[in-house]
């Protein structure tokens, strides 16, 4: 199973490469939300630092503090495919629980790059949207559950 999510709420000031104070609150629901939901996570990927937003690692950073898992960041939002392609061929990575937090303009392709039918997946991430975990299931085809954070 993999999960994918944007990172949570970002302040106002585009300089500011930080949650806002409403993000940092869905970081901290979410540490507890994830692992009642789905499990708790066997890897956990953030889309790597960047000038503009370190987001995506302070989203899943409560969560990973709690569940004792090391998040790998090392991964730019725009290489999504050499991640995909990790996840898909890796050993390691099958039938695990897989949680991945990236930007909102990168997460249709990365979509695709998994896998993901056409039309189960937002084309365009809405700009206001936060509160969205895309459920992928792999059997005899990849599955996509939306699912809407409670809060």
């Amino acid at each position: 199973m993999i999960l994918v999510m944007r990172h949570a709420e970002k302040p106002a000031d585009p300089n500011d490469a930080n949650l806002a104070p409403a993000g940092q609150t869905r970081a901290a629901a979410l540490a507890d939300y994830i692992p009642r939901a789905f499990g708790a996570p066997d890897f956990i990927f953030a889309a790597a630092a960047s000038i503009r937003s370190d987001r995506p690692l302070q989203t899943v950073q409560p969560l990973a503090q709690r569940i004792n898992v090391t998040v790998d960041a090392s991964i730019a939002d725009i290489d999504y495919q050499k991640l995909a392609d990790r996840l898909l061929t890796h050993g390691r990575y099958a039938n695990k629980r897989i949680l991945m937090c990236w930007r909102h303009g990168h997460i249709p392709a990365l979509m695709q790059a998994l896998g993901a039918p056409s039309g189960t997946f937002p084309d365009r991430w809405d700009l206001a949207v936060f509160d969205l975990i895309l459920k992928m299931e792999f059997g005899d085809q990849v599955t996509v559950t939306k699912v809407k954070e409670p809060f």
